[in-house]
């Protein structure tokens, strides 16, 4: 063959120079970049909503625990101006409790018309049968309903009762 020159009629393939090869290649690394930082983006304001969604709930539910306890508070102003404070159901237990018997513990029920559970601990039935009559026999207590006991040894069970006592 010899070192002539081809005048086909064929185009002959030309080659991209290197720097368009480079920028091409650039250009689509730069686009893959740019797609993945969109996706990790939209995760991310995805998790960010997902949040904010339970901190609104979060909110929602202490702001009605917050209006409960408001509803609760101005309850107890209310009942305790009407005679039945804390102080002065103690007292009115304290008067008709036997020496022998002891109060352990105290719940009081403001949003059901001031209901009283009392855990009491008799030394003796003649105790227990003392406390019992004293808390029927007062005006300042309706309702009084004892709860299960054995009359071995010491008394120990709670009574549910309603406070009826008001402002003297």
């Amino acid at each position: 063959m010899s070192g002539q020159p081809d005048f086909s009629t064929r185009p002959q393939a030309r080659r991209p120079p290197r720097w368009e090869v480079v920028s091409g290649v650039l250009g689509l690394l730069v686009l893959a970049a740019t797609g993945v930082l969109a996706w990790r983006a939209r995760d991310e304001a995805r998790a960010t909503e997902a949040r904010l969604a339970e901190v609104r709930r979060e909110l929602d539910q202490q702001q009605a625990r917050l209006r409960a306890l408001a509803a609760g508070a101005e309850r107890n102003a209310h009942a305790a101006r009407d005679g039945a404070s804390p102080v002065r159901i103690v007292h009115g237990i304290a008067t008709v409790l036997p020496s022998d018997a002891r109060l352990e513990r105290l719940t009081i029920d403001y949003a059901h018309g001031t209901l009283l559970e009392l855990g009491v601990e008799a030394r003796s039935a003649a105790s227990w049968d003392r406390l019992l009559e004293g808390l029927e026999g007062s005006p300042d207590f309706a309702e009084v309903a004892p709860g299960p006991e054995s009359r071995q040894a010491e008394v120990r069970t709670t009574i549910r009762a309603r406070w009826s006592g008001k402002e003297r």
